[in-house]
């Protein structure tokens, strides 16, 4: 643990050494051997930190502070590449139409913003990015009354069953059969005797063949808050400022046992390259209207939405059933949680019921499909807005989350309501 602060504590150096740099040459081995460790452990943990390999950060880096100022400043392409790094103006060109496939003009005068913000992250554990192969398994379902701690009883039970098993154990959480609630195992040995599983609550199934992916993998000790707030942290914060997007392939949780008990998990999620940047642009009044409800303190944002769903379900239930994107804006002490709607509905004198309409001339749009923590992407709008001469109204931000394809695969846009400075 002491090693990983240490490790991240230089790499994190590393990161402000490269943005308090950025206009010079940036050579790989410079870096490597200003931190006294080899190309190999500086790509491997830059990459495991960020998500980033070394030369993609500072690629996106430079462009993105070149674009800031190809919008806001009045200096020549050719000021602007030699501010920033590159080696000349054709090669700021050659960059800006590699990513975004438009010329300098085009995105000065066009809608579209590009940003990359800095990594100052603090990480919550060490992830590592590899290709990872989950070998040929026989899967087996357990089923409880109760979801709590399900895990840690279907593993217990089988190791209960089979006590000298070998092999290794990964399991993922299964589907729900009437009021019985299911954990899925997936077993490497093949020929462990497991014949006495039905009489412990298993249903065996069937063979699955091993699996060669990549994957982002961490290692956390086995406590149910602690495993909670891994995953939390690969899929909503290192995922969501890495490279990477989750396949929607399945994530497994391999158990690591010592002495016939768990004494860690390690955390396997399937992720593969973006397919597309986040993106951010400016745009006119939307035009969007929401029925919402608000609250405030413990469990605030599920009570919230289900008052909206009950309410709905009541006077306008065909909004429930066709309607598939959801509305969130986070306050100090409260969450407004709402249903798009295409038009302003008369309210049924519901008091905690509210209808919202955008009101503002112009709007930031955050796009991404990579769902991320609300805070984050909220705090890259605003950083963006003071890069580029905007001010943003941080009261009025607000996301919807579209379900178009399905709930397990939403995708984000974040609006932040701006007005352009223009002193």
């Amino acid at each position: 643990m002491y090693e990983d602060l240490l490790k991240n504590e230089y790499m994190n150096r590393l990161v402000q050494h490269i943005e308090d740099n950025m206009s010079s040459k940036l050579d790989v081995e410079l870096l490597s051997h200003a931190g006294y460790v080899s190309h190999a452990k500086l790509y491997r943990g830059f990459y495991n930190l960020t998500g980033h390999s070394v030369k993609e950060y500072i690629r996106k880096r430079r462009l993105s502070n070149a674009l800031a100022l190809i919008k806001t400043s009045d200096f020549t392409f050719t000021d602007i590449a030699m501010r920033c790094g590159y080696s000349s103006h054709q090669s700021l060109c050659r960059s800006i139409k590699q990513m975004l496939g438009m010329t300098p003009t085009e995105y000065k005068d066009g809608d579209y913003y590009y940003f990359f913000p800095p990594f100052y992250g603090e990480p919550l554990q060490s992830v590592t990015v590899s290709t990872e192969t989950i070998p040929r398994t026989f899967r087996v379902l357990f089923y409880h009354s109760s979801l709590i701690d399900i895990e840690d009883v279907s593993v217990n039970t089988f190791i209960k069953a089979v006590p000298n098993y070998n092999g290794r154990i990964f399991g993922k959480n299964g589907k729900q059969e009437g009021n019985k609630f299911c954990y899925e195992l997936y077993l490497s040995d093949m020929d462990a005797d497991c014949h006495l599983l039905k009489s412990y609550g298993f249903e065996t199934t069937y063979e699955v063949p091993c699996i060669t992916a990549m994957f982002a993998t961490s290692l956390v000790r086995n406590d149910g808050q602690k495993i909670n707030a891994a995953w939390d942290y690969l899929y909503s914060e290192w995922l969501q400022n890495s490279m990477f997007e989750y396949t929607n392939e399945s994530y497994y949780e391999e158990y690591i046992l010592k002495n016939n008990k768990i004494t860690k998990l390690k955390l396997h999620l399937p992720i593969q390259k973006r397919s597309e940047e986040t993106k951010i642009t400016l745009i006119n009044n939307p035009g969007l209207h929401f029925i919402a409800a608000k609250d405030k303190g413990y469990n605030a944002e599920k009570i919230a939405s289900q008052t909206v769903v009950d309410y709905l379900m009541v006077h306008y239930p065909y909004i429930v059933k066709t309607s598939r994107e959801l509305y969130l804006r986070k306050e100090l002490n409260s969450y407004v949680c709402g249903i798009r709607i295409n038009s302003e509905l008369p309210l049924m004198g519901n008091e905690n019921i509210m209808r919202i309409t955008t009101d503002q001339n112009n709007y930031l749009v955050l796009v991404s499909t990579v769902m991320g923590d609300y805070d984050r992407y909220a705090d890259l709008l605003l950083s963006f807005a003071r890069d580029n001469g905007m001010i943003a109204d941080k009261k009025g931000i607000f996301a919807v989350y579209d379900a178009k394809i399905s709930y397990d695969n939403l995708s984000i846009k974040l609006y932040c309501p701006i007005k352009i400075d223009t002193k």
